[in-house]
């Protein structure tokens, strides 16, 4: 089984735009404000978010994953409860916010909550004040929140999914993770890290390099390295065989439609933006996609037109 996750450091991820988040990050390391990291789904917020409560002096990190407890446990497990305050509760308990003490709370996933725990948590914050369940009283909390959310976060507010207070909020810092496909300096750094902590293999010609530099990784940072780990437990090299395959599947189709319903029309812009980014070629992406090039202009045209 492939070990657990271990990220190199900032300094090791090359690209501009890496550095420049390094840069931005450490401005804002030492202060008592919120920060929200947000960016594509497996762009490496938890790993920027580690780096950032490392350099402050609000120890030590505790990251809490907002989809990792039902709904219905996530106010006791937060804000705790006082004895009686549910069947089974034996004994107060003082609940992971508290815990916390005057260390770092990472609410990984803000934007995946409710409504209703979005309102609770709002208060929380602005008070530094909660309600442990079945208490009369509030309880203070010392801790510094940085806070997490999928780049869809402002569509959210806009349609009503995620409270505009709330955002406005945790949003006093906001700062962007880039995704992989605009950090191509860092992708090699990273394919020999993983590949390293694997025990992978690497074999690559020039020609597989460029192929993987690329390759848009609509994953991110997770898809490559879910990509080293099918290799280290096929006891796989990365070589240009490996190469053909992650290039060859059918994976990043998928990415255009996870959202929900989609038109014909967004499908089609989607897919031939992703062949364009691949294979920066239009006759080639022509030829995939079975039409002639002044039809691949004729479509290219009426997208930008929409």
């Amino acid at each position: 089984m492939p070990s657990a996750t271990i990220f190199p450091q900032p300094a090791d991820l090359p690209d501009p735009a890496s550095q420049a988040l390094k840069a931005a990050i450490e401005k804002v390391a030492g202060l008592d404000t919120p920060v929200l990291l947000w960016g594509e789904t497996g762009s490496g917020k938890d790993f920027w978010a580690a780096f950032l409560a490392a350099r402050s002096p609000f120890q030590p990190l505790l990251n809490l994953g907002c989809a990792d407890v039902p709904e219905t446990l996530l106010e006791s497990e937060w804000f705790g409860y006082q004895k009686g305050a549910f069947s089974g509760a034996d004994r107060d308990v003082a609940g992971k916010w508290r815990q916390a003490g005057t260390g770092t709370i990472f609410l990984n996933g803000i934007d995946l909550l409710s409504l209703n725990m979005q309102a609770k948590l709002l208060r929380a914050i602005e008070r530094k004040k909660i309600f442990p369940l079945g208490s009369g009283s509030e309880a203070a909390i010392a801790a510094r929140f940085l806070f997490s959310a999928d780049s869809t976060i402002e569509d959210k507010v806009r349609s009503g999914e995620f409270r505009a207070d709330l955002y406005y909020r945790i949003s006093t810092v906001s700062i962007f993770i880039p995704p992989l496909r605009e950090r191509p300096g860092d992708i090699l750094p990273l394919l020999r890290h993983f590949c390293s902590q694997r025990g992978v293999s690497l074999a690559l010609a020039d020609e597989a390099r460029r192929r993987l530099l690329r390759y848009p990784w609509p994953g991110n940072i997770r898809e490559l390295e879910n990509f080293i780990n099918s290799l280290a437990v096929r006891g796989a090299a990365l070589d240009e065989k490996a190469v053909w395959t992650l290039l060859d599947r059918p994976g990043p189709m998928l990415d255009f439609i996870r959202a929900g319903e989609r038109t014909l029309a967004e499908v089609e812009a989607e897919y031939t933006a992703y062949l364009l980014r691949k294979y920066r070629n239009k006759s080639r992406v022509a030829r995939i996609l079975g039409i002639s090039r002044k039809s691949l202009y004729n479509q290219l045209k009426r997208h930008e037109d929409r």
